[in-house]
């Protein structure tokens, strides 16, 4: 009777999940235009699955996306792993608890202030000790919990308090960042209030994520422990391996001995532009990792190497479903140099194939980029880049211009610049309507981000945050405002007898779908004008540009054309295999050449087709004290350098080798990733 009822439960859950699932789809479904996967027939239909999902770009978001296409692909509930912080915000929380979400404590979200000043003990060296000025250590502190410094300076682990006063760290507080290392110094010298957090017990979440996986069931978890907007990722955390290597050593002890192996599966999100409202993003799912009894037994055997060995394993999948750079700087080179390369057809190519080329392009850089000529097109590009912010273009505007008579741009402007005020004209409606909104998140979100960046020393800009907040923000004021709007107009109907046959209630939901419909048709016909928007300035910079600047901007398309061709010789030289399936769909011997006959709707239906199919220094005997998330390291992190010398060095040492990122000057602009246009000829030069 039991089982029955537990069954029941189950179901009743899993179909509370499936809503509020298909609620939160609207809403990831309207702030990215564009959603892609690939692999997704990698993803086991039955058995415990791990989904291992990085970078984490997008906060709250990035979870939204793994479920909804894992759910609509397979119909798998994912249990997603979730910060205690967030679990216990209101919005957030609610919808985490529907489904399934498994709540993590983490002793950095809940310090509190400390009685007293601290300094750093002048006797010792090293750094590890602290002395006090009215503190009371023995009874606010405790062995293995936190204690931090404010202003986001970091927090270290608490290794032994000696008395009321005296206390060592488990290892001193230190910053890669020169400003942010004297800041500590001088803050530690004088004397400084501090913060506290007790040490966190995560057995019972271990045992708890043993218990669902043991129940065939699946995770998802972040590995690299807390969002961020780095180029590169983040030292993943060693939770992962530890919960599926425990699951199957849990299944060892059973009394039948039977094994069920645990699949992990990397995912990995390629976003355009992550923290912009209508952009794209293209999912990944690699090649399961299959987590059997021989790696159980080794578990068993050696903790330490087990885990180890896994690790590894899963950073090195990851990286095959990820895009990652050093740098910002290189990662805007490497987007050039695709586009370069792909002129003509951009708007056509699938995103997947821009995920695979984007990809391949950075691990040849990696292994070429000392090289003398790779240097000097590195150098070549970001030259052409400079140029083109100079001018205020896109590569997707020089590429196509050509020499053209005045009066033959001015028609051509005007045709485009009376379509766009059409389609702006038509959406203003709702975008009036929902312009409160509007105004509301993107404050709210700036002010997000600027505590985000305040409070950490790994994010950049923060921009992990800004769409999480533009989606609660709306989530919670775009229905009042609705209500709102609809109280009005049923007021103003049933004031003026308009419509007398009809009950108040029905009017009321009338407006209110009214109002939702025209939001959403005015945010469709919207994007279809500033499309050509996005169209108009190269047509009038050709129109009010005078003699010496066309000259300038002719002299930048040779430049391009020459660059095109270092790039195509790079390629040929280092890799000819990153554009492959792109030059045999799209190159002089691939999709144009064999439809070169045809009828441009032909060729275009056929387009669209293509494009649509296209050694750890973790206690692992005491799980109590082994990191989840993201911990006080993060707060603490070396060069790279150091942590390079030693492939056997710990998890925890690893997460230091993101430090030298730090100190890099982020002086450009935001990435160009291929503005989706969707006219098929976006510049007056193609237009006949």
């Amino acid at each position: 009777m039991s089982s029955i009822i537990e069954n029941i439960q189950e179901s009743f859950q899993y179909v509370v999940y499936d809503l509020v699932l298909h609620f939160f789809n609207l809403i990831v479904h309207t702030f990215f235009r564009d959603v892609k996967t690939r692999g997704t027939f990698n993803i086991p239909p039955h058995g415990p699955v791990i989904f291992v999902i990085a970078p984490h770009h997008n906060q709250y978001l990035d979870a939204l996306l793994v479920m909804s296409q894992v759910n609509s692909h397979t119909g798998r509930h994912i249990s997603f792993l979730i910060a205690g912080k967030s679990y216990r915000m209101k919005v957030v929380g609610h919808g985490a608890y529907l489904v399934g979400a498994i709540p993590v404590e983490r002793a950095q979200d809940i310090l509190k202030k400390g009685t007293g000043k601290i300094f750093l003990d002048p006797n010792d060296t090293s750094g590890h000790s602290l002395v006090g000025e009215d503190t009371k250590f023995l009874s606010e502190c405790e062995p293995l919990g936190l204690i931090g410094l404010y202003n986001s300076l970091g927090n270290c682990q608490i290794d032994k308090i000696i008395d009321d006063t005296h206390l060592k760290l488990k290892k001193p507080f230190v910053s890669s960042r020169k400003e942010i290392q004297d800041k500590i110094d001088n803050a530690l010298k004088e004397g400084t209030p501090f913060k506290i957090a007790p040490h966190i017990d995560n057995h019972h979440v271990f045992n708890h994520v043993f218990r669902h996986l043991g129940q065939k069931k699946v995770l998802g978890i972040f590995p690299e422990g807390g969002s961020h907007d780095r180029p590169d990722l983040l030292p993943l955390k060693p939770g992962v391996a530890i919960m599926a290597l425990g699951t199957i050593s849990e299944q060892l002890k059973s009394p039948d001995g039977k094994v069920v192996p645990v699949n992990i599966i990397p995912v990995g999100l390629n976003y355009f532009h992550a923290h912009r409202f209508r952009s794209r993003v293209v999912i990944e799912f690699g090649k399961p990792i299959v987590v059997d009894e021989k790696m159980g037994l080794e578990y068993n055997e050696d903790r330490y190497k087990a885990v180890n060995k896994l690790l590894e394993r899963v950073t090195a999948k990851l990286k095959e479903v990820t895009t990652t750079s050093q740098d910002y700087d290189t990662l805007m080179v490497l987007q050039a140099i695709r586009r370069l390369h792909t002129s003509g057809n951009r708007e056509y190519i699938p995103l997947p194939m821009v995920v695979e080329m984007n990809r391949k392009l950075s691990r040849s850089y990696e292994k070429y980029k000392d090289e003398q000529d790779v240097i000097e097109l590195r150098n070549s590009v970001t030259d052409y880049n400079a140029l083109l912010l100079r001018y205020g273009l896109h590569d997707h505007h020089i590429e196509t211009l050509r020499q053209s008579n005045f009066l033959r741009t001015l028609i051509i402007f005007l045709r485009r610049f009376f379509t766009f005020c059409l389609y702006m004209g038509l959406s203003l409606p709702g975008m009036l309507l929902f312009s409160p909104v509007f105004i509301t998140a993107i404050r709210i979100s700036n002010e997000k981000q600027k505590q985000a960046l305040a409070g950490s020393v790994v994010k950049i800009r923060a921009r992990d945050v800004i769409s999480t907040w533009k989606c609660l923000v709306a989530l919670v004021l775009a229905p009042a405002l609705y209500i709102f709007y609809s109280i009005l107009g049923t007021i103003y109907i049933v004031r003026n007898n308009l419509l007398p046959n009809i009950a108040w209630h029905w009017i009321f939901l009338g407006c209110y779908g009214l109002a939702l419909l025209t939001t959403y048709a005015s945010l469709r016909v919207g994007e279809i004008g500033v499309d050509y928007y996005k169209s108009l300035r190269p047509l009038l910079l050709s129109l009010i540009s005078p003699k010496k600047d066309r000259i300038q901007i002719a002299e930048l398309k040779l430049q391009r054309e020459k660059l095109a061709a270092k790039v195509n010789d790079f390629c040929l030289k280092y890799n000819p295999a990153i554009f492959a399936d792109y030059n045999r769909l799209y190159g002089p011997d691939g999709f144009e050449d064999h439809y070169r006959y045809q009828s441009d709707s032909e060729v275009e239906q056929r387009r669209m087709l293509v494009r649509q199919n296209s050694l750890i220094s973790l206690d692992l005997e005491h799980l109590d004290s082994t990191p989840i998330f993201s911990s006080e390291d993060l707060e603490r992190m070396e060069s790279e350098e150091d942590s390079k010398s030693d492939s056997t060095n710990s998890v925890d040492e690893t997460i230091r080798t993101v430090g030298d990122d730090l100190n890099m000057n982020i002086q450009t602009p935001d990435l160009e990733n291929d503005n989706t246009v969707r006219l098929r000829k976006t510049l007056f030069v193609n237009e006949t």
